[in-house]
């Protein structure tokens, strides 16, 4: 902000400059036009008063103009001395913020280096306890392996000497689980030859059971012939038995009032 201020100060100085010598040039025509009118003015004295009434509202004129240029020059110097003071005002403050914008960068850097150091220290002591850990881990690693080696040892010797106790079992076994063994496909056949007899037998006696099942169809017809008979003969005894209710009944009513009457005639 400072450098653009001090930058655009020296331009609008120009610009008065540059109007000051352009005025002075209007004063010197101005000069030389009144000289003229002076010289044509002494050549007729005719049109003196007139000519002199309007060279005086010209210099009136020109010395109104000519305060109110000085005036703008006053407000112009004001206005650049202002802007100066500003400027120059803005420049100091700039500088103070930039200086303690800086000590305080300078500080925060400080203790980010103060912050760091400690970090790596604790970092360094982090690594140093981790690689002590790792050490000892690693040797307990290295000492459970030896000793798992020497455990895998043992058990391979003890399963070599199991083996030895099998194979020497087996063998002892082998002899009588092969005598058993043929015995065994001996027996085997045998039971394959008696169940060939037996399915054989079993055919023949189901031919017979299919004969003796066409016997009983015979039969069963014969006796549901019959049972068709016999619901017959109960229908038609069923039909007695009603006529024998009815005859009992007009007998108990007729023999009702004969035995009514001898009881009462009979003394005992």
């Amino acid at each position: 902000m400072s450098e653009k201020n001090h930058t655009k100060a020296p331009t609008k100085k120009n610009a008065p400059t540059k109007k000051s010598v352009a005025k002075n040039k209007t004063r010197n025509v101005k000069k030389v036009a009144l000289k003229a009118t002076e010289k044509t003015v002494k050549q007729t004295p005719a049109v003196e008063a007139s000519i002199q009434s309007v060279v005086e509202e010209m210099n009136s004129q020109r010395k109104s103009r000519d305060k109110q240029i000085s005036a703008l020059i006053e407000e112009v110097r004001d206005g650049f001395s202002t802007l100066s003071n500003s400027s120059s005002k803005q420049d100091e403050e700039h500088q103070k913020e930039m200086t303690n914008l800086y000590q305080s960068l300078q500080g925060a850097f400080g203790q980010i280096k103060d912050h760091n150091t400690e970090k790596e220290e604790f970092n360094l002591d982090i690594f140093k306890n981790l690689s002590d850990a790792m050490m000892n881990n690693h040797k307990q690693s290295l000492k459970e392996i030896t000793q798992q080696g020497e455990l895998q040892d043992k058990k391979i010797e003890h399963m070599n000497t199991m083996l030895k106790q099998r194979t020497g079992r087996n063998r002892l076994i082998a002899i009588p689980g092969a005598i058993i063994a043929v015995v065994g496909v001996f027996y085997m056949f045998y039971v394959v030859s008696v169940m060939e007899t037996a399915m054989s037998n079993m055919s023949a006696n189901m031919q017979l059971m299919q004969i003796d099942v066409g016997h009983m169809s015979g039969n069963m017809g014969n006796m549901s012939n019959d049972t068709a008979s016999i619901n017959t003969n109960m229908q038609q005894l069923n039909g007695n038995m009603g006529q024998v209710s009815k005859d009992l009944n007009v007998l108990t009513h007729n023999v009702a009032p004969a035995m009514a009457s001898m009881n009462r005639v009979l003394p005992w």
